[in-house]
C-alpha cells in the first residue's frame, strides 16, 4: 500500500492501535519482559514512500500472549507481509519444539493468513529447558553444541525444516541471539546459516535471520541470501541507566552497521520502556503502564530529543524514580529517521494485550 495515496487523511496515516507489550526470544515470559518490554501503538509512517518502495510490516505474535492478536493484525492487513509465530525453543535433549498455544494459533489462523497472501513464519530461539526444569535463555552454549561440528549443524538444519514443513509453515525465522562480538562463533553460525539456506531454497522454504546492534557487522562473514531483521531498540534498558530505547545516532549506527550486510534488511523496532530507582531498581513498563503511572503521581512528561518521553516521580517510600517510555509518535519518528535512510521495511515486536 502506498502512503499519502489510498488515504485521504494527512499524510495517510493508519490510526490502527496494536498493543505490542514486551520482548525477547524465551522460554518464558520472564525473558520476554526482560529484554524486550514495551507496549507500542504502530501507525504507518508519516513520510511519503519513494518510487517504487511500499511499507511493509513482519508482525510477531507470542505464545504466552495471544490475546487480542487477531484483531490488531486485522488493522495492519493493508500493510502485512509477513506473520511470525514465536517461538520453538529446546528440550533437555537440545530438540527444538512449538508450543502447543504456538501450534493452535496458527491452526485457528494459519490458513486465513495463507490466503491473504502473507508468509507465514515459525521462529525458533536459542531458549533451552534443563533437565532440572530450569531454562537457559539466549544461551550461546547451545549454539556451541549446535554448531560446532558440521555433522551436527546439518543435521540441526534438517530438524528444523522438518519441524516447519510438517507444521505447515511457509518459512523459518531463526532468532539466535547473545553472540554478540564472540567472532568464532559468528564463523560456526554463518556456515550453519549457509547450508540452511540451500536446503530451505531446495525445499521450498523462506529464510529470515533476526540479528541484535552489539555486533561486529564488518567482521562477520555473512552469507548472502537470507533477509535479516535487526533489533532496533533497548539503547537503554534493564543493562543501563535512565534513557530512550532508540535515538537518531543510535539508528544511524545500525543502518551504517547494516550496510555490511548482504541482501535485504528490516528493521525491528518496539515501544514501552523502563523505570529506574535511585535504589537501584529497573522495572519494565509498558506503555500504558507507563501512562497510568505518571497519572497516579500526578507528573507530567516531557519529550527528548530522541523522540521519547520521560518523567520522574517520588513512591510512597521516598525513593525517587525516572521513566522513559516510547509510545505512538515515538515510532513514527524513529521509522521517519530510517526512511530517511532508504529503509521501509520493518518488523514489529509484537502483538499482543
Amino acid at each position: 500500500m502506498r502512503i499519502g495515496k489510498k488515504k485521504s487523511c494527512t499524510a495517510g496515516i493508519l490510526m490502527a492501535a496494536l498493543l505490542l507489550a514486551g520482548c525477547g526470544v524465551g522460554a518464558g515470559q520472564a525473558q520476554a519482559e526482560e529484554e524486550r518490554p514495551g507496549e507500542a501503538v504502530i501507525n504507518t509512517p508519516v513520510k511519503e514512500e519513494e518510487p517504487g518502495r511500499e511499507v511493509s510490516y513482519s508482525l510477531w505474535n507470542a505464545y504466552w500472549n495471544l490475546e487480542g492478536v487477531e484483531a490488531q493484525t486485522d488493522e495492519l492487513a493493508a500493510y502485512v507481509k509477513n506473520v511470525n509465530f514465536f517461538a520453538a525453543y529446546y528440550d533437555k535433549d537440545d530438540t527444538a519444539f512449538i508450543p502447543q498455544a504456538t501450534t493452535d494459533f496458527f491452526a485457528a489462523n494459519g490458513e486465513d493468513y495463507k490466503k491473504r497472501g502473507w508468509n507465514r513464519y515459525l521462529t525458533v530461539v536459542n531458549d533451552k529447558i534443563n533437565e532440572d526444569g530450569s531454562s537457559s535463555l539466549k544461551s550461546p552454549d547451545l549454539l556451541y553444541r549446535l554448531f560446532e561440528k558440521e555433522e551436527v549443524y546439518k543435521a540441526h538444519a534438517d530438524s528444523l525444516i522438518t519441524l516447519a514443513k510438517e507444521a505447515g509453515y511457509d518459512g523459518l525465522e531463526i532468532d539466535y541471539e547473545n553472540i554478540r562480538k564472540d567472532n568464532k562463533l559468528w564463523e560456526y553460525y554463518m556456515n550453519f546459516i549457509a547450508y540452511l539456506y540451500d536446503r530451505c531454497t531446495a525445499e521450498g522454504l523462506l529464510l529470515r535471520i533476526v540479528i541484535e546492534t552489539n555486533i561486529n557487522a564488518d567482521k562477520i562473514p555473512w552469507v548472502k541470501g537470507p533477509v535479516y531483521s535487526v533489533m532496533c531498540y533497548n539503547l537503554y534498558g534493564s543493562h543501563s541507566g535512565p534513557g530512550p530505547k532508540a535515538d537518531h545516532e543510535f539508528l544511524q549506527t545500525v543502518m551504517n552497521k547494516m550496510k555490511y550486510v548482504p541482501g535485504t534488511v528490516d528493521y525491528a523496532l518496539a515501544n514501552g520502556g523502563f523505570d529506574w530507582g535511585k535504589d537501584g531498581s529497573v522495572v519494565s513498563l509498558t506503555t500504558k503502564q507507563a501512562e497510568m503511572l505518571m497519572a497516579e503521581h500526578e507528573v507530567s512528561y516531557k519529550v527528548d530529543e530522541s523522540g521519547a518521553k520521560h518523567y520522574s516521580y517520588q513512591d510512597e517510600s521516598g525513593v525517587s524514580h525516572e521513566v522513559w517510555y516510547g509510545d505512538q509518535e515515538t515510532l513514527e519518528q524513529w521509522m521517519k529517521w530510517l526512511q530517511d535512510g532508504g529503509n521501509w521495511d520493518y518488523s514489529i515486536w509484537r502483538l499482543g494485550e
